[in-house]
C-alpha cells in the first residue's frame, strides 16, 4: 500500500484511498539481508526516498535499492514481506496489517504525517537541548516567567526534581510528565497541566499568535521537540506490536543537565519466558562530561552495570564508587552482578529493537 501528500489531495476530505500493488518483488542482496535482520514472513513498513542514485526504499536503517519497473515517489510509504525466494533473499508488496498501528486498522491509510512518526527513528536531541542549561532552557524559563508562573510550562519547569535528593516516586512522576502519556492520561480524566508535551505546544501556539522576530525560533525548537515525542509515543506503540517493551523519554533536572533515559524488554520467548530489562541512560553534564549507562535486570533483581564515560577523572571516580554503589543497592533489594566502567565515548551497537530505526517490523508469523 502506498500513500503519499498528492494521494491525499486527489481526495474530498483528505482521506487516502490505498493504491495496492501485491505481488511485486524486490530483490535483495544476501550481505544486505542480513544487515537487515530480517526473517521469513516478517512485514516491514518502509519509506521511499529519493537519493543521488535514484529511489531507494528505507528499511531499519538501511537504503535498498529499488527496481526501475517499481514506480514509486518519493515520501511513499510501502509495506514489505521478506521471504526467501529461489533466487535468494527477496520482499513482496503486500497490504498493510490489519492490527497497523498507524491509525489504518481498517484498511484506510494514515497522512503522512502520521505515517512519519513511524518511519522515523525517534531521537531526542533536539528536546534535550532545549532542555538543557547550556541550551534553551534560559528562553524556557523567561518564557515561563512571563506567563506568572502559572502556564503549563513554569508547572513543568517547577515539578522538576533535583538530582541530588532524586527518588524513585519522582522518576515515575517524571515519566508520567514526559509526554509519552499525554493522551493516555486525557482519556483517563487526569490533569496533564504540567504534562511537557502539552506544556510545548501551549508554547508554540502561543508563540505562532505572537509578531515575528527571536521568539520564532524557540517556537521551531519547540514544535521539533513535540515531533520527537510524538516519535517516541509511536516506536513504544510500535513495540507493542511486536510484543517488545520501549520507552523512550526525557527527565529533567532542577540542578542538572537533564537525562536521556530508554527502557527495553524483548518479547518472551519459549526460551526465555523472564526476559531481562535493559535501562539506558545518557546525558552531558559541565563537570562529569558525557556518561553513558547500560543496565541490565535479570530476574527482577540482578544488575549487570556497563558505564562510558568521556572524561577519565569521571570514570575513575566511578571505579572507586563501586563498593558504596554495590552498598547502596543491596540496601534496596537488589544485587550487582557486576560493574564495568570505560574511559571513552560509547560504542555504536545493534538498536535493541528495529523499530527504534528506519521503517517498522511486524512478525506475523507468531
Amino acid at each position: 500500500m502506498l500513500t503519499s501528500t498528492d494521494a491525499i489531495a486527489q481526495v474530498a476530505g483528505g482521506k487516502v484511498m490505498p493504491i495496492y500493488l501485491e505481488g511485486r518483488i524486490i530483490p535483495v542482496q544476501n550481505d544486505v539481508s542480513r544487515e537487515l535482520g530480517l526473517s521469513a514472513n516478517q512485514v516491514v513498513r518502509a519509506v521511499i526516498e529519493q537519493r543521488s542514485e535514484g529511489l531507494v526504499i528505507l528499511i531499519n536503517g538501511r537504503a535498498v535499492d529499488l527496481p526501475k519497473q517499481l514506480r514509486f515517489r518519493p515520501g511513499d510509504v510501502v509495506w514489505l514481506k521478506a521471504f526467501e525466494g529461489t533466487k535468494g533473499p527477496a520482499l513482496q508488496v503486500v497490504p498493510p496489517p490489519s492490527s497497523s498501528l498507524s491509525g489504518v486498522a481498517s484498511g484506510q491509510a494514515a497522512s503522512p504525517l502520521v505515517a512519519s512518526l513511524f518511519a522515523q527513528p525517534a531521537s531526542f536531541g533536539g528536546l534535550l537541548s532545549l532542555f538543557s542549561n547550556t541550551g534553551g532552557l534560559a528562553s524556557l524559563t523567561s518564557y515561563a516567567n512571563a506567563s506568572g508562573g502559572l502556564g503549563p510550562l513554569a508547572m513543568l519547569l517547577q515539578s522538576a526534581p533535583s538530582m541530588a535528593r532524586l527518588t524513585s516516586e519522582q522518576v515515575k512522576a517524571s515519566m508520567l510528565r514526559s509526554g509519552l502519556f499525554t493522551e493516555a492520561r486525557l482519556l483517563a480524566g487526569q490533569p496533564v497541566k504540567s504534562d511537557m508535551k502539552v506544556a510545548l505546544r501551549e508554547m508554540a501556539l502561543r508563540l505562532s499568535q505572537a509578531p515575528r522576530g527571536a521568539a520564532d525560533s524557540l517556537r521551531q525548537a519547540a514544535e521539533s521537540a513535540v515531533r520527537e515525542l510524538e516519535s517516541s509515543q509511536a516506536d513504544s506503540l510500535q513495540a507493542a506490536t511486536n510484543r517488545e517493551f520501549l520507552l523512550n523519554f526525557m527527565l529533567p533536572f532542577r540542578d542538572a543537565e537533564p537525562v536521556f533515559v530508554s527502557v527495553y524488554r524483548p518479547p518472551r520467548s519459549e526460551e526465555e519466558q523472564d526476559p531481562p530489562l535493559t535501562v539506558n541512560l545518557h546525558t552531558v553534564s559541565e563537570t562529569l562530561g558525557e556518561v553513558w549507562m547500560k543496565t541490565v535486570v535479570r530476574q527482577k533483581s540482578k544488575l549487570e552495570i556497563t558505564m562510558w564515560a568521556a572524561q577519565a577523572d569521571t570514570a575513575l571516580r566511578a571505579e572507586k564508587a563501586k563498593a558504596e554503589l554495590s552498598a547502596e543497592l543491596e540496601s534496596a533489594g537488589l544485587s550487582m552482578a557486576s560493574l564495568s566502567v570505560f574511559h571513552g565515548r560509547r560504542p555504536e551497537e545493534p538498536r535493541q529493537s528495529r523499530i527504534s530505526e528506519h521503517g517498522a517490523v511486524f512478525d506475523q508469523s507468531a
